[in-house]
This record gives C-alpha cells, sequence and structure tokens, in this order.
C-alpha cells in the first residue's frame, strides 16, 4: 500500500508544479512590482461597422469577427446616448471598445501586457462561466490542481505515519516551514498599506 500511495504522491506533485511555480511568479511580481517591466503595448485603430447597433454582445461579435487579433470575454459594458463601451479580455490583453452608432465607427485600443500581465491576470481569474473554451479548460486545471493539493497533503501525512523513524525529520521539516511561512506573510503585511 506504501508503494501506491507514494507513487500517487510523486504523480500529483508533478502535475502541481507547474502551477504552482507560476502562481509563486505572478505573487512575487505583485508583491515587487518595481522590479518587472509591466508597461503595456498600446495600439489603436477604428473600424467600421453598421450604423445604430445598441446590443454590446453584437457589437462585441461584428469587432471580434471584422479583427483578426480581438478575442476574448466581454466585460465592462456601458451604454450611452452617444456611445457603447466596453472592454474584451484575455489574460494579459484588454481590447476597449467605444462604439459610436452615430457613425458606425468602432474605436479599439489595445493594451498587451506581455507575459507577467498575462500571469497576473491568470493569478487573479476566478470561475468556471467564461466564454472562451481555453478559460474553461484553465479553470478546471485549476480546480484539478487544488484538489491534488489536497490529496498530496493526505497522502504526504499518511507516508509520514506509516515510517516510524522519519517522524522527527518530518516534524523538524514541518516546524521549519511553518516558521518561514509566517514570516513570509509578516513581510508581506509589512510591504504596504
Amino acid at each position: 500500500m506504501y508503494r501506491i500511495v507514494r507513487n500517487i504522491h510523486l504523480i500529483l506533485a508533478s502535475f502541481s508544479l507547474a502551477f504552482l511555480i507560476m502562481y509563486v511568479v505572478s505573487a512575487v511580481q505583485m508583491s515587487h512590482s518595481t522590479w518587472f517591466v509591466m508597461k503595456p503595448v498600446v495600439t489603436e485603430r477604428d473600424l467600421a461597422l453598421e450604423k445604430a447597433l445598441t446590443d454590446a454582445r453584437v457589437i462585441a461579435r461584428d469587432v471580434m469577427d471584422g479583427s483578426t487579433d480581438v478575442k476574448g470575454e466581454l466585460s465592462n459594458v456601458q451604454t450611452g446616448a452617444s456611445a457603447v463601451s466596453m472592454r474584451i479580455l484575455v489574460p494579459g490583453t484588454v481590447h476597449e471598445v467605444r462604439y459610436d452608432p452615430s457613425t458606425g465607427t468602432a474605436h479599439i485600443k489595445t493594451s498587451v501586457a506581455g507575459v507577467m500581465g498575462m500571469l497576473n491576470r491568470l493569478h487573479h481569474w476566478a470561475g468556471f462561466w467564461h466564454e472562451a473554451p481555453s478559460m474553461k479548460v484553465w479553470a478546471a486545471l485549476v480546480a484539478l490542481v487544488s484538489m491534488a493539493l489536497l490529496l498530496l497533503g493526505i497522502s504526504g501525512i499518511y507516508m509520514w505515519f506509516t515510517r516510524q523513524a522519519e517522524r522527527r525529520v518530518g516534524m523538524a521539516l514541518l516546524a521549519i516551514n511553518l516558521i518561514v511561512a509566517v514570516i513570509l506573510i509578516g513581510l508581506l503585511r509589512m510591504q504596504g498599506p
């Protein structure tokens, strides 16, 4: 039984490692933003659409159909008498669209934040209810990693208790881990307001 649990433990750890590294890198970026160049590359352009559109979903679909590089999830819709504004998002890229119904012109301002910006947005991305299939896959993978981490802890505790000789080393490592975690949490809280 020990060998089976050990193999499951190693598989779960290997599966989770890439995700944990991504979350560590993005957490360091958020805590120490001055260490990273996060200035986005901004481009602007106009796109001709039909006049007098009022539905933000129709406008967003027409913008995505008319422009090969604009893809993502619709958010922040604001409808006014003179314009319809919205954002079309993918992690690391924001397309701000301002549509003028009187002229049918959609002004698109695209901000691309690069790899660190993408990691930052993936760190904050939540939920399963996304329009983009890639984000649904991301959400499912994050859920699997969360379950894998729980099983990793359970299998680790099981293996620790079955090996009598290694309990002292395990207790020492656990104490060191707790001390380091408390120090890091304290340092993060002292970082800013």
